[in-house]
């Protein structure tokens, strides 16, 4: 797939997992054509991929070019005068359409904040003339400093356009919450536009171009929904990661980073992180500088300088978090009732509850207060009922938390956090050796991981072993190195949607690429019907990534049947059951 422009993930193979969401939002956006589609609202913390995700999304989509024309914009946390927004917004909005209709993508670079005489002349060159209006409406509005009408136009524009042209537009803003408390009236910046969100009331109403919207503050942007756009919304929460989802995001971030981690710890890992992307992430790319993830005493040493050190990634994002909170809500009584939440987390606490229980000195309207300003800083969580609150339900923050807070409150020795992680570790260290009584071995459950990094790191230097335990190989062929060793999936824009366990691309074109499958299971040989299947698979694969030269390989712990395996020598796929492969 061609990608419109950069995503901040980096390397497009970084991005993982997320099929679900990618599935239901590429719906959402088709369903545009049809007028179906609702504007929604994407919630989770920072750092769980919304805008991996939205990035993403905005690419599918310019690359389909199926009669929806994207628009991405992110509302950045810094201060701007609302003249300087509007332009920027609107000046995005004019390249991206200009782009999307010319297949241009040099048009996506241009720059967003003094070019309304340029956007005007490309809109001309590139025969879409009726944009030129609309562009003349804006120079108007900022020439003569009318603030309300420049918004309007501006927060119209993708509507209006979408109108005109008989088109449909999906808008695609990132970070919403902070229209309201970033953008200012007065160009000093003294004076907030603190009511701007609200002009979406009926903007978002709109079926030809409704809103895909993110907010990293849960709570904050709910609360600016609520009252300002009410029913306007549906919510979309971005929970964290399936385990195949996590496992597979762990191995390729272990490869792609060269940091190195064994069965045992990848699963401690994933289950620590509770399939947080974030948490993984932190984990393995962690400034710790004994960081050594092949043994359970350092990962612990590395969880412990990641929750309990201010360079720690995971402890500096939560204490974001945690100071906008406390800057509302700061004193002790807050700070009480979070770590007494932390001792509940497996239930919900009333007010009443929570005031008896800390013999609070206070009336039950200003603890409500106290406990709306915490669950709009997303430091703990409504419950069921606007009486009801309960902690955040996640293994690591009540430990950044409580590393912060607990010793003022309660006289808490911090080491007995990295004592409560040891604790856990031993905990999933029986579960994960329950895990490998399962499948009579570890290697089951982590099969593709492994042979993915024997071809990354191994197979070349012992060529010769690997050759000897796969039969089928062509005569000329030899392990060599590989610009990328990784899981291959297909891009969700295809209408049937399939993967492959292994793509490792050969660095130069006169080597062998292997294209592979990989089944651990150990009571079903593998079938004629699951090497067809393969066969159709890794034809497709070749002709997406333009490789003429490829070898087959499937992997089966439980080995072949009689007819697949001739069909494999016959055809000349690569076969091994070996578990020196796993080994």
């Amino acid at each position: 797939m061609d990608y419109a422009f950069k995503e901040r993930i980096g390397k497009p193979e970084l991005f993982t997992g997320r099929k679900e969401e990618l599935t239901y939002f590429l719906k959402w956006i088709d369903d545009i054509k049809e007028e179906k589609s609702q504007s929604t609202a994407i919630l989770a913390r920072r750092k769980m991929g919304k805008t991996a995700i939205l990035e993403r999304l905005f690419n599918i989509t310019f690359f389909k070019n199926d009669g929806v024309i994207p628009f991405y914009y992110e509302i950045k946390e810094n201060e701007m005068w609302v003249g300087d927004f509007c332009q920027e917004f609107f000046l995005t909005f004019i390249y991206q359409y200009i782009a999307f209709k010319t297949r241009k993508t040099s048009y996506l670079g241009r720059d967003k904040r003094n070019s309304l005489k340029d956007a005007k002349q490309a809109a001309i060159n590139e025969g879409l003339d009726y944009l030129t209006g609309l562009i003349e409406d804006v120079e108007y509005a900022i020439h003569h400093d009318y603030v309300d009408m420049l918004w309007n136009t501006v927060r119209e524009a993708p509507k209006t356009i979408a109108y005109s042209e008989n088109e449909f537009i999906v808008q695609i803003i990132d970070e919403f919450q902070f229209l309201n408390a970033m953008i200012y009236w007065d160009k000093a910046k003294k004076n907030p536009a603190d009511t701007l969100a609200g002009g979406y009331l009926s903007t978002a109403e709109s079926k030809i171009a409704p809103l895909l919207i993110s907010g990293s503050w849960v709570g904050w942007l709910m609360g600016e929904l609520n009252s300002m756009l009410p029913n306007r919304f549906k919510y979309e929460y971005l929970e964290n990661m399936p385990e195949d989802e996590a496992l597979e995001l762990l191995y390729k971030y272990s490869r792609f980073f060269e940091v190195p981690v064994t069965e045992e710890t990848a699963y401690l890992i994933i289950k620590i992180s509770e399939g947080s992307p974030f948490y993984t992430s932190s984990i393995l790319r962690s400034r710790y500088k004994h960081k050594d993830l092949t043994t359970v005493k350092g990962l612990t040493d590395t969880l412990d300088f990641e929750t309990l050190d201010k360079r720690g990634n995971i402890k500096s994002t939560w204490m974001e978090y945690v100071h906008a909170a406390f800057s509302k809500v700061n004193d002790r009584n807050a700070k009480r009732i979070v770590l007494h939440l932390f001792k509940y987390k497996d239930r919900e606490l009333t007010r009443e509850e929570i005031l008896n229980q800390l013999k609070l000195d206070m009336t039950d309207e200003t603890l409500e207060k106290k406990l709306d300003a915490l669950v709009k800083g997303d430091i703990i969580e409504q419950g069921q009922s606007n009486f009801r609150y309960r902690a955040v339900r996640d293994n690591i923050f009540d430990k950044v938390f409580r590393g912060v807070y607990q010793d003022e409150i309660e006289h808490f020795d911090v080491k007995d956090i990295g004592k409560e992680y040891a604790k856990s570790f031993e905990k999933l260290k029986r579960q994960y050796r329950r895990l490998q009584g399962k499948y009579h071995s570890q290697k089951g459950y982590f099969a593709e991981y492994l042979i993915l990094d024997q071809l990354t790191y191994r197979s070349r230097k012992n060529n010769d072993l690997f050759k000897a335990v796969t039969r089928y190989l062509p005569g000329d062929f030899n392990f060599c190195e590989y610009s990328r060793v990784w899981r291959y999936d297909s891009s969700p824009e295809y209408s049937r949607s399939f993967s492959v366990d292994i793509f490792a691309r050969a660095v130069r074109a006169e080597d062998y690429s292997i294209i592979g499958e990989v089944k651990s299971r150990e009571v079903k040989k593998f079938s004629m019907e699951e090497v067809i299947d393969f066969e159709r698979k890794m034809a497709e694969v070749k002709r997406l990534e333009k490789i003429d030269r490829a070898v087959g390989f499937i992997f089966s712990r439980c080995g072949f049947t009689a007819e697949a395996e001739g069909y494999c020598k016959e055809k000349g796929i690569a076969c091994s059951e070996d578990e020196r492969w796993i080994g």
